[in-house]
């Protein structure tokens, strides 16, 4: 099959260019041929549209606020303050305004003024507001130009002064470096121009209405500020926007002049294409519509997020950086380079979201800078052309799980495209990965080591102590090997699928025996130098438990522990348990809640059909796009409050991926394989969703709607799913989700009885051509059979832990058992659905109260921090 793998862009034509000859080191001269009318540049007002997503609040002070585009960044703080990225350049630092009024003695700093942020995919709004006037900045990192701009709305009745001001930096990202850089101002062109001695490096930042500007020695930066005075005119300001503009490159400096006037003349079609772009993204892709606006809002904001992932470096090409954060005195902005194992994961978000062409750039970049001897890279500096990044530095390739990533997250796409092209296009890449992935297995079980490898699931902390394998990584080429059987078999390459087949039951076993902790019940974190192994209780086998690798009742046992506060915490997953000496809230990988890592718990207990222990961390993560940086995801939280840290990154992507995978993957249970023309459907919604529509699930070139309707009743229930499809035809493995102990369950399809098969699925068969047709609808009924919803917790930022978990529900000869954890001396309620029950505490000091119809009301006694109790229900007869 053929798959589109064009990135979505909206290009836009190119002025014709400016010939212009480039000043020298002190001048501030108008170059010949160039107009000296600066202020002939000008931008007629049009309106800024409201967006379908947007997100509004009142300024934060400290609050990270970013505009990204794929050639820039605008890394700054809701007050107004930002740096000035255009890649791979730092060009400033510390750009704010001020202002300046006739009713006033001296200039009021922007950030006491800062009063509401409005932020949109296309452009961002910070609005000052003061008595005597008020000015909205617009904020536009465009997609196809290297540059930011700014827009001021100004509404004021008198004579204004706009003050704007930045720090030069004009130095490459982190590790590389620029020498003899010095900044001047342009009197005719109205900017300021930054270059180094070379002038290999430019920038410029300025706007044709500034009248002047604080002068500096033109031949060094020096530690003041450059400063723009802008005087702005009422009248003419109530007809166009004072543009604000910075552009820069490793490019000649005419070229940097000519980007820094197409960023002012072509404003209003910059912004028209960022809009399209925007409007593109959440037109094409999957959305949701469920009982929780704040959901549905949310998923829109991740599939903005993960689209800007995608950075065209000058030097290196277009991929995925992991995520953005002010650099301040450094020139590290957050993670804005390139990773490897951070893009494998967003893609698994990516697949099922249909944003399959950046996917397929991705794959492509990162085979691009594969090692000789396979190994793909971890990371790679946005400077890497620039120094010798891949020779002299350390960080390219010392993570082992990269590889085994890359190779996982190319099946995972080819299993959602059917995109054969770019398999056979990328397959001599994969083998390489492949060959060198074995020579990291040394010791005969079937699994990848770290000590032949590298770093996996920690870097730093007393965790790593003594490692020979951890089971990260041991679960990440576990399912490595289970798509390389697949996709070496599509290709032809007898020799790989073959070795694959037998190393992969060998793998599997290793992490179900090896791994495993008969006294503890649960999967240990690594296995030691000397043989033994690291029994500390972590997220880690949460990765294999996401791909269904362990035996059912094993992962039942550990994501039994892992559902518990010690690890599930009300906003998302410890890499820790707070029950291990090395336990420390505050550090990295020794007890930080990581949204990544929650993804992949809630995820693994979806994946063994535990919803009630899974929803409520995909929710977390929904409810921090609102709470922090707004439509944003940070790096990771306190393990002991509900906060960011301070250093941590505050706009990391695949955070944004740990509320996609787990609603997609678990909650609608979708898992797409286009080249069979196949797709499995395992919905498991919480049972107080009467309703729920996901619209564009794609498998390969058919796309479908589904429809979910569920009803309850004393004596039984019902669920209708209705698929309405286009395109090919497509099998479904539809798995029903029937309460625990349901009995009579009867499904029809389209009217017709259908029987489930030995894995619990059944198939219906949709498109043209087909019995359904285009359109089917599935009713599963039952009766008797119970169910419990999961718990919701309403996150208020700097709050504790304190939330109820759902540690397992099960069925027994005479009715359930419900096992659960609270904290101690607090009451919870737990809404059941289906057959009536009584209720009895079978183990915990505890109550139980059944007053309210179909909710458990369940007490725990005063006593320590977190309490367990089992309570048993019985029909009532």
């Amino acid at each position: 099959m053929k798959i589109d793998r064009s990135p979505r862009v909206i290009s836009l034509p190119l002025l014709v260019a400016i010939s212009a000859t480039s000043p020298s080191l002190a001048s501030s001269q108008t170059p010949a041929g160039v107009p000296p009318d600066a202020a002939a540049l000008s931008v007629p007002r049009f309106e800024i549209e409201a967006s379908p997503i947007e997100l509004s609040g009142p300024v934060r002070p400290g609050e990270y606020l970013g505009v990204t585009g794929p050639r820039s960044a605008w890394l700054g703080l809701e007050t107004g303050e930002a740096e000035l990225w255009v890649h791979p350049l730092k060009v400033g630092s510390g750009f704010r305004l001020g202002f300046s009024t006739p009713s006033y003695g001296s200039p009021i700093p922007g950030e006491q003024l800062a009063r509401s942020v409005q932020v949109r995919p296309e452009i961002t709004t910070i609005t000052y507001s003061h008595a005597a006037f008020q000015v909205r900045q617009h904020i536009l990192a465009p997609a196809e130009v290297a540059g930011l701009l700014v827009l001021l709305e100004v509404d004021s009745p008198e004579p204004l002064e706009v003050v704007a001001e930045f720090e030069p930096v004009l130095n490459y990202m982190w590790p590389g470096s620029i020498g003899g850089q010095y900044a001047y101002w342009d009197a005719g062109r109205r900017v300021f121009v930054l270059s180094e001695s070379l002038q290999a490096q430019n920038a410029v930042v300025g706007s044709p209405w500034a009248a002047n500007s604080v002068e500096h020695p033109a031949h060094q930066l020096g530690e003041a500020p450059r400063t723009m005075v802008i005087p702005v005119d009422p009248e003419r300001a109530r007809r166009e926007f004072i543009p604000i503009a910075m552009a820069g490159g490793t490019t000649p400096r005419e070229e940097v002049f000519e980007s820094y006037e197409r960023l002012i003349s072509e404003a209003r079609s910059l912004y028209d294409a960022k809009r399209a772009w925007a409007d593109s993204v959440l037109a094409s892709t999957v959305s949701i519509e469920s009982p929780d606006p704040a959901l549905d809002l949310a998923l829109e904001w991740a599939k903005i997020n993960l689209e800007e992932q995608r950075v065209c470096n000058p030097d290196l090409g277009c991929g995925f950086v992991a995520g953005w954060g002010l650099s301040r005195n450094g020139t590290r902005p957050g993670f804005g380079w390139f990773f490897g194992g951070d893009a494998a994961m967003t893609t698994f978000a990516m697949d099922a979201l249909g944003q399959w062409g950046l996917v397929a750039e991705e794959l492509a970049f990162l085979a691009k800078y594969q090692r000789e001897d396979g190994k793909i890279t971890h990371e790679i500096s946005q400077a890497a052309a620039r120094i010798d990044w891949f020779g002299t530095y350390p960080y390219a390739y010392y993570h082992a799980d990269t590889t085994p990533y890359w190779m996982v997250a190319l099946y995972e796409y080819w299993r959602a495209s059917g995109d054969d092209e770019l398999l056979r296009e990328l397959w001599p890449a994969y083998r390489r990965a492949w060959e060198w992935c074995l020579t990291a297995e040394t010791d005969g079980d079937g699994i990848i080591e770290n000590t032949a490898g590298g770093l996996a699931a920690v870097e730093v902390g007393g965790l790593g102590a003594a490692l020979h394998q951890d089971i990260y990584l041991a679960g990440v080429w576990a399912a490595a090997l289970e798509g390389t059987g697949a996709l070496a078999e599509r290709i032809g390459d007898a020799e790989v699928a073959d070795r694959a087949r037998e190393m992969a039951p060998r793998a599997r076993a290793t992490l179900d025996d090896a791994y495993w902790l008969e006294d503890a019940g649960h999967h240990a974190f690594g296995i030691l130098a000397d043989g033994g192994t690291n029994d500390n209780l972590t997220v880690w086998p949460a990765t294999a438990a996401a791909f269904g690798l362990f035996d059912a009742a094993r992962a039942r046992s550990t994501l039994t522990h892992l559902a518990s506060d010690r690890v599930s915490s009300d906003w998302g997953a410890h890499m820790l348990s707070t029950e291990s000496d090395l336990y420390h809230p505050l550090q990295y990988n020794m007890g930080t809640v990581w949204p990544f890592v929650t993804g992949y718990v809630a995820w693994g207990q979806y994946r063994y059909r535990r919803p009630w222990a899974g929803f409520h961390l995909m929710d977390a993560v929904k409810q921090m796009t609102f709470d922090w940086s707004l439509g944003r995801h940070p790096e990771l939280l306190s393990g002991t409050f509900y906060q960011p840290l301070d250093q941590t990154v505050p706009h990391q992507f695949f955070a944004t991926s740990a509320l996609v995978t787990p609603l997609l993957r678990g909650v609608i249970g979708w898992e797409p394989d286009a080249p069979l023309g196949r797709a499995r459907l395992a919905p498991q919604l919480p049972p107080d969703w009467p309703e729920v529509t996901v619209r564009r699930l794609r498998a390969g070139a058919t796309t479908t709607d589904v429809e979910f309707r569920q009803t309850w009743t004393a004596t039984g229930g019902e669920r209708r799913t209705t698929l309405t499809t286009t395109g090919p035809p497509l099998t479904f493995d539809f798995v029903p989700d029937v309460p625990v102990g349901a009995r009579e369950v009867a499904i029809r399809v389209n009217g017709i009885d259908a029987e489930l098969g030995p894995d619990g699925s059944f198939e219906v068969i949709t498109g043209a051509g087909t019995q359904t047709g285009e359109r089917a609808e599935i009713v599963v009924s039952w009766e008797g059979g119970l169910t419990v919803a999961p718990p919701r917790v309403s996150l208020q930022p700097g709050q504790r832990s304190t939330g109820l978990r759902i540690l397992d529900f099960a069925s027994e000869a005479d009715g359930w058992t419900l096992s659960v954890e609270g904290t101690a001396g607090r009451t919870y309620d737990i809404a059941l659905f289906g057959t009536p029950v009584h209720l009895t505490v079978a183990s915990g000091a505890a109550r139980v109260s059944d007053s309210v119809p179909g909710v458990v009301r369940i007490g725990f006694a005063e006593g320590e921090a977190r309490a367990t109790a089992t309570v048993r229900l019985t029909p009532r007869m």
